[in-house]
């Protein structure tokens, strides 16, 4: 329980850092997660899985490409994940006020298991469009898919997941 609560407040501290900075504060966006799901232990079973809170950084590399740097929560149907990210995102189209990219994500975490928090590893892939009310300030909605593993539980139980998330958020 007290990992639980340590990782909590990392990932405040974080978000703190990262939203107060003035300088990164242009690049960073904070979002809500839900995850519809498809397949458990390469099992079909549709629903919902939960959801989550996820606070990413996107360096600029060039016009076009920008890095993806992310911390997550989710609470999920079988376990609660801490995920850190880090990935590409790629601009496919912009106009002035719109913006449609693709990104791709490797996720590394832990599940928080009792009676000791697990490795837990996947990747991502999302189709995001981005409107910007203001120079600095953008709403965006992404959809993609997702798999998960923790194979520490693999003899458990479930152990290996797949969702679509879908993600709305503000970039500011």
């Amino acid at each position: 329980m007290a990992t639980k609560y340590k990782i909590l407040q990392l990932l405040l501290l974080v978000t703190l850092f990262v939203t107060t900075n003035s300088i990164q504060a242009q690049q960073t966006d904070i979002s809500l997660r839900v995850f519809p799901s498809s397949w458990y232990n390469s099992y079909f079973e549709p629903g919902f899985d939960g959801g989550g809170l996820c606070v990413t950084y996107h360096p600029i590399l060039n016009k076009v490409l920008r890095l993806n740097i992310s911390a997550e929560f989710s609470v999920l149907r079988s376990r609660n994940e801490v995920l850190l990210g880090f990935g590409i995102n790629r601009t496919i189209w912009q106009a002035k006020r719109f913006r449609i990219s693709t990104e791709a994500n490797l996720l590394n975490g832990i599940d928080l298991y009792k009676p000791y928090p697990l490795f837990v590893g996947g990747i991502e892939g999302l189709g995001r469009f981005d409107y910007y009310l203001k120079k600095k300030l953008t709403l965006f909605v992404a959809i993609g898919a997702r798999v998960t593993a923790c194979p520490g539980y693999r003899s458990f139980g479930v152990w290996k997941h797949s969702s679509w998330p879908i993600t709305v958020g503000v970039r500011f």
